[in-house]
This record gives C-alpha cells, sequence and structure tokens, in this order.
C-alpha cells in the first residue's frame, strides 16, 4: 500500500489548502505529485478552555483507514493526541510562543526549517527524536523579471509582531529620510499594533512617507519583490524568513537581520546587519539605494543563493520521512 498523507486545516481560516502560501504551498504542491494527499478541514471552532479538546475529538473521528497526519504548524499543536490512530508529523516554524511547543513530544516526528530552530527546540524541550531540518521553498512564481525597479522603494513584508521590530524599522527609516527620498511600502494585516505604529510614523516624521498594503494577491506581492529598491527585514526572531527568501528569488536587494535563524537563510545572498544598530542599518540600506553596483551585485547573490532552497528536494525530502514514519508503523 502506497504512503499516504493527509494535512488537517481549521476551515475558517483557511480557503482550500493555502494558508499564505509562506509556509508549506509549495512543498505541497510537489508532493501532491507524488503519493496521494488527502485536505483534511476540521469544523473551526471559538476560542475557548474546550477548544482543544474538541479539535482533537474531531481529529480522531476523521482519521480513518491509513494515512500519515502532517500538522503542517506548531500554532495547531493542540490537534495532537497522547493516543493517536495515525502517526502524526508535525511542522515547527519558530518558538515565538513557548504555549505551542507543549504537546509536540506527542508527535512521532517533528520537521524544522533550519538549524537553528532544531538546536534552539532541542535546548526547549526535550523530544523522543532529533527534528529533521527540511527547508522551506517558494514556488517557480517567485523569480526575476526584466523590469525597472524604483529607486527609492523600501519594502517591508510581514506581521506587526513585536519580534519583527517594525518600531526599530521605522527608527531607520526615519534616519534614511534626513538623507534621501524615499518611500515605505509596508505589507501585512492590520493588527492591534497598528494605532501604536502609526502614532510612532507620525512622531518620527515619516507619516507621508509610509505607505500600508493590508493586504495584496500574490500577483501583486511579486511585483513588488520585483519593483522595490530593497527588502528589508530587520527582526529578532525569525524561524526561517519567507520574505528574505521571497526577495532573493526575485533578485531584489535585500538587507537582513543578524539575529536567529536568518542568516541561515540568507547566507551571502544578502546583506546582514545588527538589529540593534540602527545607525547601521540605515548606512546600509542608503548604500544599496545610492550605489547602482552594490544593488546590482546584492540582487545577482541572492538569486544565486535563493538557487539553494528547491521546492522539489524539500518535498523529496518530506517523503522520505513519510516512508519512514509509514515502514515504523509496520504498515506496507
Amino acid at each position: 500500500m502506497a504512503v499516504r498523507v493527509r494535512y488537517p486545516f481549521l476551515g475558517r481560516r483557511t480557503k482550500g489548502f493555502d494558508i499564505r502560501s509562506k509556509w508549506f504551498t509549495a512543498l505541497y504542491d510537489e508532493i501532491r505529485k507524488r503519493i496521494p494527499t488527502e485536505i483534511l478541514k476540521l469544523y473551526y471552532l471559538p476560542p475557548s478552555a474546550f477548544a482543544g479538546p474538541l479539535y482533537r475529538f474531531q481529529m480522531a473521528m476523521f482519521e480513518r483507514g491509513r494515512a500519515i497526519t502532517h500538522i503542517p504548524s506548531q500554532l495547531q499543536s493542540f490537534l495532537l493526541r497522547r493516543r493517536h490512530s495515525a502517526p502524526a508529523v508535525i511542522t515547527c516554524y519558530d518558538l515565538s510562543l513557548p504555549s505551542t511547543l507543549d504537546r509536540l513530544p506527542l508527535a512521532d516526528r517533528v520537521v524544522v526549517p533550519a538549524r537553528q530552530v532544531r538546536d534552539a527546540l532541542i535546548e526547549a524541550i526535550r523530544l523522543p527524536r532529533e527534528p529533521d531540518v527540511i527547508p522551506l521553498a517558494v514556488s517557480a512564481a517567485y523569480r526575476p523579471a526584466d523590469v525597472e525597479r524604483g529607486r527609492d522603494v523600501i519594502l517591508s513584508v510581514g506581521t506587526e509582531q513585536a519580534r519583527k521590530n517594525m518600531e526599530g524599522l521605522f527608527r531607520i527609516f526615519a534616519r534614511v529620510l534626513r538623507s534621501t527620498p524615499a518611500t515605505l511600502v509596508k505589507v501585512g494585516a492590520r493588527s492591534d499594533a497598528r494605532p501604536r505604529l502609526e502614532a510612532l510614523a507620525r512622531d518620527l516624521g515619516i507619516a507621508d512617507h509610509v505607505v500600508w498594503r493590508d493586504s495584496v494577491s500574490e500577483e501583486d506581492l511579486i511585483r513588488l519583490y520585483r519593483t522595490a529598491a530593497v527588502t528589508v527585514v530587520p527582526s529578532f526572531l525569525e524561524g526561517f524568513s519567507m520574505p528574505c527568501l521571497e526577495a532573493m528569488a526575485c533578485g531584489c536587494p535585500l538587507v537582513a537581520s543578524t539575529m536567529s535563524a536568518i542568516p541561515e537563510t540568507v547566507g551571502s545572498g544578502g546583506l546582514l546587519v545588527d538589529p540593534r544598530d540602527e545607525e547601521a542599518w540605515a548606512e546600509a540600506i542608503l548604500r544599496v539605494l545610492g550605489d547602482p553596483a552594490e544593488a546590482q551585485d546584492l540582487s545577482r547573490r541572492g538569486i544565486e543563493r535563493a538557487r539553494a532552497f528547491s521546492a522539489e528536494r524539500s518535498a523529496s525530502q518530506l517523503i522520505r520521512l513519510y516512508e519512514e514514519v509509514w515502514a515504523d508503523r509496520g504498515w506496507g
């Protein structure tokens, strides 16, 4: 019997499979070409003390027949049960929410996107087996195009969580504006932090130079990467950083943080600067904006680095992991 895998998702929060094309979609698109897969769409439950047990009850009802259950994010670790009829695999992207790690030892295998996440997870929690490192990837749509880049457009893609260091980025951008005209395009959903960030932008005198894009299509996002002068990722904590890979794959010059897993993803494909050194960050951005040769070199290095990440290779690694779990269960 061939290896089969099911992927559970919470119905209200997803359309089809895609949970934002950031984490797992490129890998899934490749996996489903090779082995039988199934989307297990769970009924959405409002957050409460009973939500976790009720979700686990749903899983117990839906897990029929022989198939591996792969939970695509540690944010849904509450789906893991102490006794499960199907082998369970879960992907852990980062340790930003420690409460999501408690149930990870209940999984047969834990997948992480970077060695840095593996090492941090091993220190944080006792697991029955060392996590498997399988990098993320982007779809083939993320590629360079022969279009003109804006000379002064700075692109930031991500949430407004504190770990993304948006306040630091605004202060850095204010420094940049003292030396050259520029526009910061901020792509990411509005959150409870938005009023505070808007107030900071006004206080810094940069409000008229910040463009808020709460939601963009993937086509528009790729266009932004292709036409921005530079992408900036000043985060304190990232488990992989898809915006870094997306920018490099599209040939957008990248300035990124030296912290957490970002250097492992970026390698030599971008400028790496300590996000606590805001003066150095401003200088790096100004260098990219003011020196076409520097920008062109970063673009070339980013494209070359992005080739190290392949949906085909990572999907093959995941399928091998599934086959090992399948064999451990004694299914043939």
